[in-house]
C-alpha cells in the first residue's frame, strides 16, 4: 500500500448523479492495490471489516483497462500476501 499509511474511512457528501442529489456516504480513502495512486470507494452504509478488507484489494480503473485480468489478480495477490504474511515474501 502507499507510503502514507493505512486506509482511513470518513463520512462525506457525495454528488450522485442518478438522483442528481448530494447525499451522505461512507468514503474509504485508499490507495490503489498495483499501482499506489490515492483511491477512493463509497459505501452507502458503514462498511464491516470484511468489506473494507475486500475493497482494499480491488484496483482503479485506470489499472483494470491498462492490464490484462491475470495480470492485476497476480498483483493484488502479491500485495495480500506481502502484507499478511511477510515471512513468505519471493
Amino acid at each position: 500500500m502507499g507510503a502514507e499509511g493505512k486506509p482511513f474511512l470518513t463520512k462525506k457528501i457525495v454528488f450522485d448523479p442518478a438522483f442528481k442529489l448530494d447525499r451522505i456516504c461512507w468514503v474509504l480513502e485508499m490507495f490503489c492495490p498495483v499501482c499506489d495512486q490515492p483511491l477512493e470507494v463509497v459505501f452507502d452504509d458503514h462498511p464491516s471489516a470484511i468489506e473494507i478488507m475486500e475493497a482494499e484489494t480491488i484496483p482503479c480503473d485506470e489499472c483494470l483497462a491498462k492490464s490484462e485480468k491475470d495480470e492485476v489478480m497476480d498483483a493484488v495477490i502479491k500485495e495480500l500476501f506481502d502484507r499478511h504474511l511477510p515471512e513468505h515474501k519471493t
